[in-house]
Formats: structure tokens, sequence, C-alpha cells
């Protein structure tokens, strides 16, 4: 039997209290769908009209049976839960909510006795968030109902923003992987078959777009054109650049290395995409020779060297001179020739090989790439095994740590 206090009697009577009148207080910030949980009827009655009184809207429960079954079918911002109950006490109402996932963020103010002081340690360690003892004080029930809900608003309201950037990350990495595999699509998917050249080609991307190209071109009169570059960073923009540089290459017809590389930087120039996005980018024309030789011309920008790998251990670095492309149209390509002999060879390679870094953030470096370089010998390996012998060098010095560029090599042997 629960003691009717001068409080109680007022609310029956529906007197207003000055002391929580809207007249006297400030208006309750948040509103909310409240479930009542409480086997005694007069205290049921009671909270409920306080809480109407207060703006919020209140359902009823008569135990905690009864009160799962109303919260599995309606969505309550706050749970006032009596503990004694018949059937299924407020403990065990608790525990269940707790436990279940989409259900344990609901707030719950247990109702205890003031003398229920282990009642309400064990109901906060089972998580409750708060309590609240009877007899109720006004003011204190107004209080810590609008701490609860507030503190479920601010939690809604991150998890809805959380939400939010969770579907806006997702459709960012839709994009990103249609762009991935477009980019993919302008990569070859097998290197040509010639009769006096093995090739060989690998690329490994930093991020889900990369900035690196790599392509051939073969030609009815046994000549290959091989063209590898290098977009500024990676990404997005920087897949951009490398389809209008295809684009580019397939639209020219040039004679020779120089012009073509000319006119793919007049065209990249005049996008005008700006200084800061460019194309490195370096052209080989390799040509069969009568003798089992073949001559390599190279021209381009912003590109690593070639290495030419000769038997015996011999790596030499050949550079090509020249701004990348797309910064200005005021610029000078250069031609570079050499010949290789049958069992020679050469790596072309974005800088992304040499900019290798490990875990001290030390980078691999052209000096170490080309001492690593002059351990094997080219006469014994294939250009396939050329490029798995290079990947090993570049991932025993990272030795687990992620790539920071993109890496693309091609690797050619003369037969």
């Amino acid at each position: 039997m629960v003691s009717t206090t001068f409080e109680e009697q007022r609310e029956r009577k529906g007197v207003a209290d000055p002391a929580t009148s809207d007249s006297a207080t400030e208006q309750t910030p948040r509103r909310g769908l409240v479930l009542v949980v409480d086997d005694n009827e007069m205290n049921r009655d009671m909270l409920s009209r306080r809480l109407q009184r207060q703006g919020h809207r209140v359902e009823i429960a008569t135990n905690g049976r009864e009160a799962l079954a109303i919260i599995e079918s309606r969505k309550f911002d706050l749970v006032l839960l009596d503990i004694m109950m018949p059937e299924m006490n407020g403990y065990e109402v608790l525990e269940f909510l707790k436990a279940d996932h989409h259900l344990r963020h609901l707030p719950v103010i247990m109702i205890t006795a003031v003398d229920e002081i282990e009642s309400v340690v064990r109901c906060i360690e089972l998580g409750a968030d708060d309590y609240l003892p009877k007899p109720f004080n006004p003011v204190l029930l107004k209080a810590r109902i609008n701490a609860s809900l507030e503190k479920k608003w601010l939690r809604d309201q991150q998890e809805a923003y959380t939400h939010q950037l969770d579907l806006e990350n997702r459709r960012k990495s839709d994009e990103l992987e249609q762009a991935r595999q477009i980019q993919l699509l302008m990569l070859p998917t097998a290197p040509p078959l010639l009769p006096h050249l093995e090739i060989a080609a690998c690329q490994k991307t930093a991020s889900e777009v990369g900035g690196d190209y790599y392509d051939f071109f073969p030609r009815g009169d046994g000549k290959l054109f091989i063209a590898i570059g290098d977009a500024t960073g990676h990404g997005v923009s920087s897949g951009l650049m490398v389809a209008m540089t295809k684009a580019s290459l397939l639209a020219t017809e040039e004679a020779e290395p120089t012009a073509t590389v000319k006119k793919i930087n007049r065209v990249l120039t005049r996008i005008d995409l700006g200084r800061q996005l460019n194309m490195s980018l370096m052209l080989l024309e390799i040509s069969p020779m009568q003798n089992g030789k073949v001559t390599v011309r190279a021209s381009g920008g912003g590109i690593p060297p070639i290495y030419i790998l000769r038997p015996g251990g011999l790596a030499e670095e050949v550079m090509i001179s020249g701004l990348p492309l797309g910064v200005t149209e005021q610029t000078y390509y250069t031609l570079t020739e050499f010949t290789l002999k049958p069992g020679e060879g050469i790596l072309l390679m974005s800088d992304g090989l040499p900019e290798t870094f490990n875990s001290r953030r030390e980078l691999l470096g052209f000096k170490q790439l080309k001492q690593a370089l002059q351990q094997f010998d080219v006469a014994c390996l294939t250009a396939e095994q050329i490029l798995d012998r290079v990947s090993t060098i570049s991932d025993e010095w990272a030795d687990g740590y992620p790539l920071q560029d993109d890496v693309t090599l091609v690797a050619l042997k003369v037969k």
C-alpha cells in the first residue's frame, strides 16, 4: 500500500503545482513518448498526469511482461520502470532490454523506494540511466526525465549523422570503384606477343583509382610503341588525366616519339587543368633489326630513368629529360636512342618504386634500387622473372608498410 502524500492529493484534484507550472518554468526542450511501467495504479496515474502536463505522450504497462510486448510494438523515447512487480520484475525487464541490440540504448529510469539503495546500485550496474525515489519529487522528476531525453536526442542525432556519413561513404566508394573499373579497362589485358621480345607488366595502386598508366601499341611494320606514365597524385583527378592521355595517344599518329609527346603536351596544356595536375610520360619506339638486335628510341618528361639490364649484373641508367606534360607548351623534349642485344633487357617504372617507404619512413631511392638491380643476371631471367625480382626488392624494403604511391613496372627482354 502506497501512502497518499499532499502532492498526490493535489495531482488527483488537478491543482497545478506553482513550482512546476508552465508559467513558472521554462518550456521543456524535448518532448517524448514515455512508457510508465508500474503495478501500482496510483503511481501510474500520478506519473502519467505529471508527464502529460510536461508535454509528453504517455503509455502505461502494469507489469514487466506487458511492458516488453508494448516496447516491441512502439518506438519509445524513455521507460519509467518499477522494480518490484509480479510476473516479471524490473531487473528482468532491464536485463532483457540491455541484451537486445535494437533496445539497449533505450533510456530507462528505475522507480525505487527511498530505502532501496542496494537495488539502485544493481540497476545502475545493469545499465539503467537513472533512478527516481518514491514518493516522487516533481522537480527531480522533471529534471531527470529531461536529462535522459536530452541524452537520447543527442545520441539519436549522432547515430543519424553517422548513418548519413555511412551512406555518403558508400556512395563515394561505389563511384570510386566504378572509376577504378573504367581505368582498368584502359590498361592492356596482357602484353603483346612478339617474336623478338619478351614483355611483362604489372601495376599496384595506392588507392581505389590509380594515377599510373602503361600501354602497348604494336604497329604493322614490326615496331612496338610503349607508353608509361604517372599522373600527379592518385585518385579520381589523376584517373581523369590518365583517360585524357590515352585518348590523346589513340588520336595521334606521329612518326616518332618526340613528335607524339609534343602533341600530347599541347593537348593537355590547352585543356588547362592547372599546373598542379600534370602527367609524367615516356614513349618508347622499339624496332627490330635484322641482326637480332633492337633499337630503342625514347622521349618524354618527368619520368624515372630507363634501366638497361645487361648480362653479368650490369644496370645502366638512361635519363629522359623534359618537363611533365600539361605544365606548359613552351618546353623542349629530346630523343634518346640506344641498342639492345639478344639477352639484354630494360626496366621501365613510375616513381612509386624508388619512392617506396619502410616503417622508418626511409625511401628506397634510386641508388639502392640500382644496387639491388645489379644483384641479378638478366641473362638467366625471363621478363616475368625480372618483374618478380623487382617486386621482391620493393616488398622487402617496405616490410609491410603500405604503399604511398602507385607502382607500375614494365620489363622487356630481347630474345
